[in-house]
This record gives C-alpha cells, sequence and structure tokens, in this order.
C-alpha cells in the first residue's frame, strides 16, 4: 500500500478502478457501488446528441471512462494531492476551463465537497456549451470527515439548484436495504482490516469475514427488492445516493 501523499502504484490503481467498475460481492460496499453504476450507466445511456468533449470533475481512478459516448474526448479534473495520477489537469481551482468548452460534465460521488454549490453550478453552466448535459451523483447515506467541509443534498435541494436548466431528473440510488447493509459492512470492514496476522490465523480471519459479505450482500439485495414492492407511492425515503442530471437551456 502506498503511503500517504505518494501516487498509487500500477496495481493498486488497477484495484480501485476494478473495485468502482466491477464491484464483487465479496466487497462491504458492493451493493451500494453496484446499485450506483446502474443509475451512471442509464443517465449517459440516455443522452442524445454528439458528445464531442467531456469533463469528469474530480476524476479520481476515473473508473467509467469507457461508459462515456463514443468518440467523446473526456478530460480528467483533480486536485492537486489525490493520489491516482491520471488526471489530464490538476488544479484547486473550481473550474479552469474556457466559457462553453464542454458537451458533458460530470462529478461522481464529490460534488460534496464543493464549499459553495450555487457557485459550483454555475460554474459547470458555465463551462457547458448550450444544451450540454450536467450529471452529478452525491452520497446522503455515508460516513464524513470531520476535518473536512462536506455537504448532504436530498432530492428537492438539487431540483432546486438546477430549477433554471432543462430536463432535471433526480433518481434516488438503492435505498434502506442498500444503506443497511453497506454501513454494516462498513463496520465489519473497519473490524476485518484490524485484526493482527498473529502467525497467520489473521488472515484467516480476515478471509473469513470477508466471505461473510458475500451473505450480507445477499441478504440486502433481498431485502432491497422487498423495499421497492412496499415504498411504491411513498413520500419518504433514505437513498444511499443520489443522481441528477440537467440540460443547459439553448440560449444559455
Amino acid at each position: 500500500m502506498s503511503a500517504p501523499g505518494e501516487l498509487l502504484s500500477a496495481g493498486e490503481l488497477r484495484a480501485a478502478r476494478r473495485s468502482r467498475r466491477h464491484p464483487r460481492p465479496t466487497q462491504f460496499d458492493y451493493l451500494h457501488l453496484q446499485a450506483l453504476l446502474v443509475d451512471i450507466k442509464e443517465a449517459l445511456a440516455r443522452l442524445d446528441g454528439s458528445v464531442a468533449d467531456a469533463l469528469d470533475i474530480y476524476c479520481g481512478s476515473r473508473p467509467y471512462d469507457d461508459l462515456f459516448p463514443r468518440g467523446a474526448h473526456c478530460v480528467g479534473l483533480d486536485v492537486e494531492g489525490n493520489p491516482y495520477g491520471v488526471a489530464d489537469v490538476v488544479s484547486d481551482r473550481f473550474l479552469p476551463f474556457e466559457d462553453s468548452s464542454f458537451d458533458l460534465v460530470t462529478c461522481f460521488e464529490a460534488f460534496q465537497y464543493v464549499t459553495d454549490p450555487v457557485h459550483g453550478v454555475g460554474e459547470i453552466r458555465r463551462v457547458l456549451r448550450p444544451g450540454g448535459v450536467a450529471l452529478l451523483t452525491v452520497p446522503f447515506v455515508w460516513e464524513y470527515n470531520r476535518t473536512i467541509l462536506e455537504r448532504r443534498y436530498t432530492g428537492p435541494e438539487l431540483e432546486a439548484l438546477f430549477e433554471a436548466w432543462d430536463e432535471v431528473r433526480v433518481v434516488e440510488d438503492g435505498g434502506r436495504a442498500i444503506a443497511w447493509a453497506t454501513l454494516t459492512g462498513t463496520l465489519v470492514e473497519r473490524g476485518r482490516t484490524r485484526i493482527p496476522d498473529l502467525g497467520g490465523l489473521g488472515r484467516v480471519a480476515r478471509s473469513v469475514l470477508q466471505g461473510l459479505f458475500v451473505v450480507l450482500n445477499g441478504f440486502g439485495y433481498v431485502l432491497n427488492v422487498l423495499e421497492r414492492r412496499l415504498e411504491r407511492g411513498s413520500t419518504t425515503t433514505l437513498p444511499m445516493n443520489l443522481l441528477v442530471t440537467a440540460r443547459k437551456p439553448p440560449d444559455g
């Protein structure tokens, strides 16, 4: 494992991408990442028209690059000190691009770090071409770092941020069952990674606990199916994440 502040090795980078792009049932966050992946795929598949230039804000390991429209040139933006080393542009400025530079702007699980969301949405609109699309996903039920400003958004809040846009659509990604399974898995994972080796016994214990994630994820999947049936027509929700897409009006 790379030390803090160092770039990930090639193997670590591949593992980071794989864990998000192809999550496995042995991961504690499998249901969360799988539901997120499905919604991202569907949102990108709904895009109509030509996407020549795309921007991925806070791109991280860039696990979803292959899902962008065919032929699109994707620019990855990230901040100084990110450990992945695959961003095309590294800057702490939001956003260091000229007006009307992109047809698509994405930000996966990172817009919650933008300190001024109104300004952030305005900047996304500025760098989009008329008719261009913004696609953002943000966590709702997820742990946060007490030392970093991090926001949580509801569906109505996201709709309000994009109220001056066209075709605003908010998708709730996962519900109570997936949130429960993921948070329970988080607790188990924290304990699993802290088990000492103890002459090899620790490795065996860690493998057994990792196998339990398959059972936990399977139970969470069944509960999620039941929840979808029981929650039809309900006005309350507890999503794992929220995804919003919005189109910049043709008149800019």
